[in-house]
């Protein structure tokens, strides 16, 4: 049905609507749905580009997200929420030509470890990602061993066993893969981290933890994922992590992939075993050189 839009009285025309009020109105009925959907858990997210058009400019999405998060100002920004980060070289990294970030949580971290991380977001790969097959660590054409040889163990050097790992490795070689553009905004992630060490042989348990960089881009812990410790060693495995939003329902654990992904945390009671997402969503751990597990990395963007 067709609809009148102006009223001609005297050869003069008057506008008969108000289409701001008319977009304003739709757009509350929206964010009203969106926010019921995320309630549920069945908010599909948007993307960050389109969300923040509107104040990108000349500049980039990254630019205008990173004014929103100085300015502690998430309006409209939602978990679910997501940016499309295509890789500058994947070469002998990745196995894709992009990644989909999405926001796992906002503001996680504020004000916390040992320095005070300002305003953030969290964001995480909305799926395990493929490593490429001519990654020097591959196997069975895109996934990575946790380590290179079947301990969860420190070093005398570095007695934090995430550090020394061989996913610790391709995540550096991820980072280069990002844009320069988004990088320069994502911050150093600090943890209290698990150490596992002992001069005298291997441990079962970790032993201690400390504070560490673990730069800017790192594989989730046990206690973001589910919420508490399941294979990793109580205490000394959780440091001051939490979970992340994201995460407060299994399907979000695979978000429509049915592939296994690695944790920065290892396993308890073991001298070999990290933890690991499960192709189900379960919580489980295995041995560190297991070949049919991949990445699934995040980063803080300030």
């Amino acid at each position: 049905m067709a609809q009148a839009k102006f009223l001609v009285v005297g050869g003069t025309q008057y506008e008969m609507v108000d289409p701001t009020s008319r977009n304003n109105a739709q757009t509350a009925l929206n964010n009203a749905e969106y926010n019921r959907l995320a309630l549920i858990s069945k908010y599909g997210g948007q993307n960050i580009a389109t969300l923040l058009a509107g104040e990108i400019g000349s500049g980039t999405v990254y630019d205008a997200l990173h004014k929103r998060i100085v300015a502690n100002n998430f309006a409209g920004l939602r978990v679910g929420d997501y940016l499309d980060v295509p890789l500058v070289s994947a070469s002998g990294v990745a196995g894709q030509q992009s990644v989909r970030f999405i926001i796992a949580h906002i503001d996680p971290y504020l004000w916390c470890d040992d320095r005070g991380k300002g305003h953030h977001i969290a964001f995480v790969a909305s799926a395990p990602i493929a490593v490429s097959s001519s990654y020097s660590g591959v196997t069975n054409s895109s996934y990575l061993p946790w380590n290179k040889t079947n301990t969860n163990q420190g070093t005398a050097d570095v007695k934090n066993p995430y550090l020394c790992s061989q996913l610790k490795g391709w995540e550096k070689a991820f980072e280069a893969c990002l844009p320069e553009g988004l990088t320069k905004y994502i911050l150093t992630q600090r943890v209290l981290l698990e150490e596992r060490y002992s001069a005298s042989g291997a441990l079962t348990d970790s032993n201690s933890w400390s504070w560490q960089d673990i730069g800017k881009v790192w594989s989730l812990s046990e206690m973001e994922v589910y919420g508490c410790p399941v294979w990793g060693t109580r205490g000394y495995s959780v440091g001051f992590d939490c979970q992340f939003d994201l995460f407060r329902d299994t399907a979000h654990r695979l978000n429509g992939s049915r592939y296994s992904w690695w944790l920065r945390s290892v396993g308890g009671g073991s001298s070999a075993a990290v933890c690991y997402v499960g192709n189900t969503g379960h919580a489980s751990d295995t041995d560190a050189t297991n070949g049919w597990v991949r990445p699934r990395v995040g980063f803080l963007l300030g």
